[in-house]
């Protein structure tokens, strides 16, 4: 178990500047005059998963060692993460989160953090550089947790820390698995070996990839199934029902999802779903080299729809 005292001196409140509409985010570009991009490059990155994740360790090495080639790298517990804290060399990927005010909302963005530290013989001194996030749909009970923590008792600190623990504990991360990580790890490796930013993208598609859809089966992970199925029947919040996507669709387990994505000898295209506040975030990954083939961003919708797959299908049409 992760304990208030573990993390404390690993973990602060971290203040963004920016929100990002990309579902994977990197800040290589942003870091490379500070040099901080070449410290990181000379680190051992530091992984650490959810307590239940470490059932399937095997399988998350295996996702790790795919594509990430930038840094050494190390799994480690949770709880270890305090030992490194004023260790030079190292960098970390952990999960934290951030809530942002907007007039009388609070929205909620949970992700998957990579962060360089800079000891110093004063921790309060030392400097925290972010180097990606990876945007996570957690589930509402953690959402809360996040979205009331100015309401919860105890200092800054202890909230914080309390938050963290139930992260590595309790959460359930619905866009979260081996195979889902190495994708991930993708976009953020290659970005920051080639020194670039990304983070900020409504639209993108890849011209070639994607139309091969219509000859292709798009397999749909289970997590989107539960969501779509008791949706099937209702209008979209547009009003407008759009042309169905009638190409191949397939509905797949977590298990099964991950045993294609992490088989070399196999390449599927797959959806990843992402609720990241109040919006929502639509990419086709594609297993044959882990990159995003198609992304949309949607401000203030929520729900996955139907035309959220008809709006891939538009693109392809257009491209055939």
């Amino acid at each position: 178990m992760l304990t208030v005292k573990q993390i404390l001196l690993f973990s602060l409140f971290i203040l963004w500047a920016t929100i990002c509409q990309s579902q994977v985010s990197y800040f290589g570009a942003a870091l490379l005059n500070s040099q901080k991009l070449a410290v990181f490059k000379k680190t051992t990155t530091l992984f650490t998963l959810q307590y239940t994740d470490y059932a399937e360790l095997e399988k998350f090495d295996q996702a790790i060692k795919k594509n990430w080639t930038v840094t050494p790298y190390k799994i480690i517990k949770p709880e270890e993460l305090a030992r490194y804290d004023t260790v030079k060399n190292y960098s970390f990927f952990y999960f934290d989160s951030y809530a942002e005010k907007l007039d009388s909302t609070t929205n909620v963005n949970v992700v998957y953090t990579l962060k360089l530290i800079t000891p110093s013989k004063n921790p309060k001194l030392k400097e925290e550089s972010i180097l990606a996030t990876v945007a996570l749909f957690a589930d509402p009970n953690t959402n809360l947790l996040v979205r009331t923590q100015d309401q919860q008792y105890g200092s800054k600190r202890s909230v914080r820390n309390n938050i963290l623990s139930y992260f590595y504990n309790k959460s359930n991360f619905f866009n979260w698995s081996p195979g889902f990580l190495t994708g991930y790890l993708k976009q953020i490796n290659d970005g920051l070996l080639a020194n670039e930013n990304c983070n900020i993208d409504y639209q993108f598609y890849n011209k070639v990839r994607l139309p091969e859809l219509a000859k292709e089966t798009l397999y749909i992970p289970e997590y989107i199934k539960q969501v779509f199925s008791s949706r099937l029947a209702l209008v979209p919040q547009s009003g407008i029902i759009s042309e169905p996507y009638n190409y191949k669709l397939k509905f797949v387990s977590y298990k099964a999802l991950d045993s294609l994505i992490l088989n070399k000898t196999t390449n599927v295209k797959y959806v990843v779903y992402t609720q990241r506040s109040g919006d929502k975030i639509i990419s086709v990954y594609d297993s044959k080299d882990d990159k995003i083939i198609y992304q949309r961003f949607y401000p203030q919708s929520l729900s996955f729809e139907m035309n959220d797959l008809s709006e891939i299908k538009k693109v392809i049409v257009s491209l055939k």
